[in-house]
């Protein structure tokens, strides 16, 4: 008989498993990885970052291929579009009046919306160089 603390063990390895698997949009395997290769970014050195498709592979979560993301004063994390058009990437920036972010969002394998939690964290780092 499996004790109690091994059981709660178990079922929280499982359960892990299972959010991580949901929050990588459930993976596409080795082949999907191979095509989906990224080129990190380099260390940020201002409030501003361009961002590429290639930088974040089978993570970019946008329809456009490359832009730039800012952190605005007050910790906003904004995805600025090829066209120039900025979209927040939080709470903070769309409360401040920038559109949401939405009309760029990228569906994955499954047909769900590609996590913005890269590019978002990515954003978030650049946030010790806003003024």
């Amino acid at each position: 008989m499996v004790s109690k603390v091994r059981r709660i063990q178990l079922v929280g390895v499982v359960c892990f498993g299972a959010l991580m698997v949901g929050a990588c949009g459930g993976g596409g395997g080795a082949e999907e990885a191979a095509r989906s290769s990224s080129v990190p970014l380099a260390e940020p050195t201002a409030s501003r970052q361009a961002v590429a498709k290639e930088d974040l592979g089978s993570l970019w979560p946008f329809t456009v291929d490359h832009g730039t993301i800012e952190c605005r004063a007050g910790v906003q994390a904004v995805f600025v579009a090829p066209d120039g058009k900025a979209f927040a990437l939080n709470d903070k920036a769309e409360e401040a009046g920038v559109a949401g972010v939405e009309p760029l969002r990228a569906k994955g394998a499954g047909g769900d919306k590609v996590s913005l939690g890269a590019v978002r964290s990515k954003a978030l780092r650049l946030c010790e160089f806003a003024g």
